[in-house]
């Protein structure tokens, strides 16, 4: 009933690529360390680049075991099975791999407008070993949709640190003002992102290191813009066994652009950065720079005016008092 082969064919490839969630299984090497398991299921952020190759965008949690398993030992597993349709399940083996939110890595793959808000990391999976069965004992479910919550939750602390990049910009007396890379001794907002993460995302349940302690303290998240889970593809009439080769590629040069690779229906789906997003990424940039360029220029000058206008009225006011008193 089982069977195990050393990569993924084009067959399971596309199967993979259609389930609408899949697990995450690693453990320490200490023998009365937790093991764990991490169910996921975003829409768009499982991605399979070769035969030997397959990863995923790594969403903000309470915790980071899968990093810190990977840091320590490299070993985890991937699990996908059918819901509905014939049964199957199929497990993914190999070297596991992280790349974390602002390295070079991180960007090749995920592109401004492509990341989504809570993404932390890369986490992928260079396999050895793939492994389906049956999956007769799965029962049946039928899907009705992803959640969001998680994904608005992310977007609004995230927000709180845009909102803290671009006053730090538009102060005049800020060192920093003239760069849209923050500050990475800056103290950072309880509210936002980066204070979670350092909070939460630094260690195992074991102690083990998970995160840096830089992690994302330089990523200028209003330069980032995300444009939805649901994005209009361009097809490629060609088969889906273009996508898998028995050599392992790595991930682009952060100057190389990044075609992002599905199977749907033996065609090949491609999700190319386009240039007018990327245009209108920069463009909205601009205008909240420059937005908050001159609210801090209007508060300045109310605040000048308001203060000239009180200091006025009390030399008034005391001048009036000392005459009187004459």
């Amino acid at each position: 009933m089982g069977l195990f082969q050393d990569e993924l064919t084009p067959s399971l490839a596309e199967w993979m690529l259609k389930q609408q969630m899949f697990w995450v299984a690693s453990a320490p090497l200490s023998a009365d360390g937790h093991v764990n398991i991490s169910p996921k299921g975003v829409e768009g952020t499982f991605h399979v680049d070769n035969t030997r190759r397959v990863w995923y965008e790594d969403l903000s949690g309470t915790g980071a075991e899968t990093v810190a398993h990977i840091r320590e030992n490299g070993r985890i597993s991937i699990l996908f099975h059918a819901f509905e349709g014939p049964a199957r399940i199929v497990r993914l083996y190999g070297k596991g791999f992280i790349y974390e939110i602002g390295s070079p890595e991180y960007e090749a793959l995920l592109p401004p407008g492509k990341r989504i808000p809570g993404s932390r990391a890369i986490i992928g999976l260079d396999i050895t070993k793939v492994g389906t069965t049956c999956g007769y004992a799965v029962p049946f479910y039928q899907f009705l949709g992803h959640r969001t919550r998680l994904i608005d939750w992310a977007a609004k602390k995230e927000a709180v640190d845009i909102q803290d990049e671009l006053t730090e910009i538009s102060s005049p007396t800020t060192a920093s003002s003239s760069s849209t890379i923050p500050d990475d001794d800056r103290p950072l907002n309880p509210e936002g992102m980066r204070h979670w993460w350092q909070m939460r995302n630094l260690r195992s349940l074991d102690g083990l290191p998970a995160f840096s302690v830089s992690l994302g303290k330089k990523f200028p998240f209003s330069l980032s813009f995300y444009t939805g889970l649901s994005t209009t593809s361009v097809y490629s009439s060609s088969t889906a066994a273009t996508i898998v080769t028995s050599q392992t590629t790595r991930a682009p040069p952060p100057t190389s652009p990044h075609v992002d690779i599905h199977v749907r229906h033996s065609e090949v789906e491609t999700e190319p950065l386009k240039r007018d997003q990327h245009i209108k990424s920069q463009l909205s940039t601009l205008l909240l720079l420059l937005l908050a360029f001159t609210m801090g220029i209007a508060a300045d000058r109310f605040y000048t005016t308001h203060t000239f206008h009180r200091d006025h009225r009390l030399s008034s006011f005391t001048n009036e008092s000392l005459f009187s008193h004459l």
